[in-house]
């Protein structure tokens, strides 16, 4: 008579079992032999270490539970020892990937003023300096949605390093002609769009990456110390290029700009390595990965309408993007209202610049798991009753607090929701769920900024009420969000695989189940 190989009760697979983790008798296994009505123990009914823990292989008594050795030592179920994944990479890997990152954030720092500074030395038009301005957004327009789908097909590593490259050779071609005198405003514009353009692709591939190297709580720190970088890149990039513009001149400063991107190519091929696979079921080749992008990009839609966690998220942020647009007229307010003078301006601007960091710093320090979410909406409902005091203020100390108050809470709420949906959403939807998110946040900031101008215009130039009503809407939505659902999830004690048990089976897969049955 065979016998059934993986059952344990005398194959092959069985018997190995029994001689790595010792005599099935001894252990009281369902695969050892029992005395006559004795109960069998269901291999079910045993704990199971996670996939990262080290197994529990002591003795077990008749109960299942483990059985103490004479001295007390052993493992337990409570001093199981936790491991990190095999896929985890090494701490010199890790820091070299997060370094680079340094590079890469300081490059996008020195960039938001270096393409402005370029067009004004050819130009005086003023369209040509706003669309200097915006190729970032104009980016995110352009390539959105398309760069979460090719991230999820490809490997997100070499998604940066091919980005690398491309603002690379931009800002060197940007360099080069500038120095030769070759420059015109059409090629300075189409080189930086290419740049922004790839910057999008690497910003949703990063997340990506990040997802992949770190889990957990590590998560957060990591969100952390990139948000941290970025905000600091953002503050002081621009005094940067403007100072090496000041003293070895702007077509020098452009070749340092150039260079950093350069150093973030190198770290990120370190890591990766030459031989860089794509993520697990995708097309290792490019031409594979270019077939079926809109159906593609139509299931990353249809994942984030069903993940309903996520989608209260992202539309809490989107219109909060939207309402928070109105401090763009921050400065006009301060010289036109409050009489402020230049200096004044400054330090209201620089606190708001601190007040990202630190919103940066604190974020795995408050948002501990068991109340991110609560975190979240603090943040939010925070920085909308600091654009509301904005309006109410009359001098330089207030105003220039509420700011700090305001970007505080934003990049808080910022840093929290990336990292929840990095954690929540599943591997081979990640690129394109965050593509979307960003997306739809980056499209409200400009939409916001032209409504609070128009709203303030109809208002003889006054923005102070729509400080005070742009900041209540940030609040009202904030408890409307809450209401609908996060308080539900906030409520819960662990968030893990919300996500996906939320999705829907298609229509068409459901017809095709009750098809058998009414045959």
């Amino acid at each position: 008579m065979q016998t059934d190989p993986g059952s344990g009760r005398g194959g092959r697979l069985g018997g190995a079992r029994c001689a790595v983790r010792g005599t099935c008798a001894a252990r009281g296994s369902p695969a050892g032999i029992r005395e006559p009505g004795e109960p069998r123990q269901d291999l079910a009914e045993r704990p199971r270490a996670k996939p990262w823990q080290v197994p529990d292989d002591r003795p077990r008594d008749a109960t299942g539970r483990p059985q103490r050795s004479a001295g007390g030592g052993g493992v337990t179920q409570e001093n199981v020892r936790t491991a990190e994944p095999r896929d985890q990479p090494s701490r010199s890997r890790f820091a070299i990937f997060f370094g680079g990152k340094v590079f890469s954030l300081m490059g996008d720092g020195l960039a938001f003023l270096a393409v402005p500074l370029v067009v004004l030395q050819l130009t005086d038009d003023p369209f040509a300096a706003a669309l200097a301005a915006a190729p970032r957004t104009v980016g995110y327009l352009l390539f959105g949605l398309i760069a979460g789908a090719i991230v999820d097909r490809l490997n997100p590593r070499l998604i940066m390093l091919t980005t690398d490259i491309v603002r690379f050779s931009a800002f060197l071609a940007l360099a080069l002609l500038a120095q030769t005198g070759l420059l015109q405003v059409w090629m300075a514009l189409v080189l930086a769009f290419a740049a922004s353009g790839a910057g999008v692709f690497f910003d949703t591939a990063l997340a990506v990456a990040v997802r992949d190297l770190v889990r957990g709580e590590r998560l957060l720190r990591a969100n952390s110390w990139l948000e941290t970088t970025n905000q600091a890149s953002l503050v002081v990039g621009p005094g940067v290029f403007g100072l090496l513009s000041a003293t070895v001149g702007l077509h020098a400063a452009l070749f340092g700009n150039a260079a950093t991107y350069l150093l973030s190519l190198v770290t990120v091929f370190v890591v990766a390595g030459p031989g860089a696979t794509p993520a697990p079921g995708r097309p290792a080749k490019l031409a594979g990965a270019l077939r079926g992008l809109r159906q593609d990009v139509a299931d990353g839609l249809r994942f984030l309408r069903g993940a309903r966690l996520i989608l209260l998220l992202t539309c809490l942020q989107t219109t909060a993007n939207f309402f928070i647009a109105v401090g763009t007229l921050t400065p006009f307010y301060a010289k036109n209202f409050l009489g402020l003078s230049d200096a004044a301006l400054g330090v209201v601007v620089g606190l708001g610049g601190l007040g990202g960091l630190l919103g940066a710093i604190a974020a795995p320090r408050l948002a501990v798991p068991v109340r991110q979410l609560a975190v979240v909406v603090v943040s939010a409902g925070c920085l909308g009753l600091g654009l509301a005091g904005m309006g109410l203020v009359g001098g330089l100390v207030p105003l220039a607090a509420l700011n700090l108050v305001v970007s505080g809470g934003s990049i808080l709420a910022v840093v929290v929701i990336r990292s929840i949906r990095q954690e929540l959403v599943p591997r081979e939807m990640l690129g394109r769920v965050t593509a979307t998110a960003r997306t739809a946040a980056l499209m409200a900031g400009p939409v916001g900024a032209m409504a609070a101008g128009l709203l303030a215009g109809m208002n003889g130039g006054d923005p102070r009420p729509v400080f005070l009503c742009f900041g209540l809407m940030v609040v009202t939505c904030t408890v409307l969000v809450w209401f609908a659902g996060l308080r539900e999830y906030a409520g819960r004690s662990s968030l893990d695989g919300v996500a996906a048990r939320e999705q829907r089976p298609e229509p068409e897969k459901r017809h095709e189940r009750a098809e058998p049955e009414t045959r």
